[in-house]
C-alpha cells in the first residue's frame, strides 16, 4: 500500500476481532473465489443446520458492521456475511462499468457467483443502505433464490417526488459545491481520504463522532475498522454515481420493480431516518405479495447499531411471517 497509507494488514485484523468479541459469536473467515484472481470475503456463525441468511453491508462499510445483531439472527439462522466485490474485505478489481445496469451487474453477478460456489439453493437475503440496492437488485434478477428479502434503511428504493422537491444530504454553499463537482467526476470521498495518508484515520473518526451512540471501546473498534477497510484500494465505490444522483435519489428506483417478483419483502426504517421510508410504501401498494414496512424507534440511518434489540425483534418477527407465506 506504500509507506503514505495507514492500512495495516494486523491493524484490520485487531479491530475485525475486538467487533467479533463484542458480538459475542464464534466466527469462520473464509475466501471464495467467483472469478480469475477475484474472491468475496465471508464470516459464517451459528449453526449450519439452520436456514441460510446472506448480510450485506452498506456504502464505505464491511460484514462487520453488523456485530450488533448477529448473536441473536445466529440462534435460528446460518449467517453468511459477506463483503460486495470491490469493498470491504473482498477484491479490489478494476472498476470499468459505465451505467446503472452494468454497475448493477457488477455487484449482482459478483454475488450470484458466490452462491454457486457455496451450493446455496434458497436463502434469506439481508442488506443495509447500499447493499439494500444490491439485495433488492438481486432478488429481481434471481427470485427463485431468495427466500425473504429484508432491507434495512435501504437506498435506491422510492422515486424523486414529482414537486420537484428534492433533498440533499450535503451542505450548501462552497462545499456543495464541491461535492457536486467531485461527484459529476466520479471522484469519491475515499479517495480524498487515502491521499490523506496518516491523516485519514482522524478524518474517519471526525466523521463518525457524534453520530452514533456506541459505548467508547466500540466506537473504537469500529473507527480503526472502517479506517483500515477504506484505505485499500478503489474499486466498487465507484458505482454509487451510477444507481444514485447527487441528491441521493435512484436513477432506477427499485419500488417500480421489486413488485414484479413474488418475494416476501420486509423493509426496515429508522423513524429519523435520513433514507425515506416512502419506497417502503410504495413497494407495499402496489404488490401482490407479502410486504412488511417496520419503523425502528430512536434509529437513524444505522439502525443496527442506533437500536439493535428492536431491530432484530423486528427481523425475527418478519422471517416468520416470511416463512409461513404462500405464494
Amino acid at each position: 500500500m506504500g509507506f503514505w497509507s495507514i492500512y495495516s494488514p494486523d491493524r484490520l485484523d485487531e479491530a475485525e476481532q475486538r467487533l467479533m468479541d463484542f458480538s459475542g459469536v464464534t466466527f469462520t473467515k473464509i475466501r471464495v473465489e467467483i472469478s480469475t484472481g477475484n474472491f468475496l470475503y465471508c464470516l459464517k456463525c451459528g449453526d449450519p443446520s439452520n436456514p441460510p441468511m446472506i448480510l450485506l453491508h452498506g456504502y464505505c462499510g464491511s460484514g462487520m458492521i453488523f456485530y450488533k445483531i448477529l448473536k441473536a439472527l445466529s440462534t435460528k439462522y446460518y449467517i453468511y456475511i459477506l463483503d460486495h466485490i470491490g469493498m470491504g474485505r473482498s477484491s479490489r478489481p478494476s472498476f470499468k462499468a459505465i451505467s446503472t445496469y452494468e454497475t448493477e451487474c457488477f455487484f449482482v453477478e459478483g454475488l450470484e457467483s458466490f452462491r454457486r460456489a457455496v451450493g446455496l439453493e434458497r436463502f434469506f437475503l439481508a442488506g443495509h443502505s447500499f447493499g439494500g440496492y444490491i439485495s433488492g437488485c438481486y432478488n429481481i434478477r434471481f427470485p427463485q433464490h431468495v427466500a425473504g428479502l429484508l432491507m434495512l434503511s435501504p437506498g435506491g428504493v422510492a422515486e424523486r417526488p414529482l414537486d420537484g422537491d428534492g433533498r440533499s444530504v450535503w451542505e450548501s454553499g462552497w462545499i456543495n459545491k464541491l461535492l457536486l463537482f467531485l461527484w459529476l467526476k466520479h471522484v469519491s470521498f475515499l479517495e480524498i481520504m487515502r491521499k490523506l495518508g496518516p491523516m485519514s484515520a482522524k478524518v474517519m473518526k471526525s466523521y463518525m463522532n457524534g453520530k452514533f451512540n456506541l459505548p467508547k471501546d466500540e466506537f473504537e473498534a469500529v473507527t480503526d475498522y472502517l479506517s483500515q477497510v477504506n484505505v485499500l484500494p478503489g474499486s466498487g465505490e465507484h458505482g454509487i454515481n451510477y444507481i444514485l444522483d447527487f441528491e441521493m435519489w435512484p436513477y432506477s428506483p427499485l419500488c417500480k420493480r421489486l413488485h414484479v417478483v413474488k418475494t416476501p419483502i420486509a423493509f426496515f426504517y429508522g423513524d429519523h431516518d435520513w433514507m425515506v421510508s416512502d419506497g417502503g410504501y410504495k413497494t407495499k401498494e402496489m404488490s401482490e405479495s407479502l410486504v412488511l414496512v417496520y419503523i425502528i424507534s430512536n434509529s437513524d440511518h444505522h439502525v443496527y447499531w442506533d437500536n439493535p434489540v428492536e431491530l432484530q425483534e423486528k427481523m425475527h418477527e418478519a422471517l416468520e411471517l416470511m416463512s409461513n407465506y404462500k405464494h
